[in-house]
């Protein structure tokens, strides 16, 4: 069985997995990505207005065959009319 290793940044660190893990094939190496980017998400948020959660997996090679990114940014309704002041050519103040 082929064996993948991912890497993620939660927005904080980047760690690359100890071990590589076996996975019947790339699409379920891929799908197993996905589901962790989202754990990384449910894990870290709310933790400010911006952010932006990665993973990468790499096949016995170390060649990344798949990399997925996940960017988070909240607003206020403060934030919003401040953009849009700013967009209009008004002051952000």
């Amino acid at each position: 069985m082929p064996k993948y290793r991912y890497t993620t940044d939660d927005g904080e660190k980047t760690t690359r997995g100890d071990q590589p893990l076996d996975l019947p094939n790339d699409k379920i190496a891929a799908e197993e990505a996905q589901r962790g980017l989202a754990d990384i998400a449910k894990e870290k948020l709310p933790d400010g207005s911006q952010t932006e959660f990665r993973v990468a997996v790499e096949d016995e090679a170390e060649e990344v065959i798949y990399q997925a990114s996940l960017i988070f940014k909240g607003e206020t309704a403060e934030d919003m009319s401040r953009a849009r002041n700013k967009k209009n050519g008004g002051s952000d103040q």
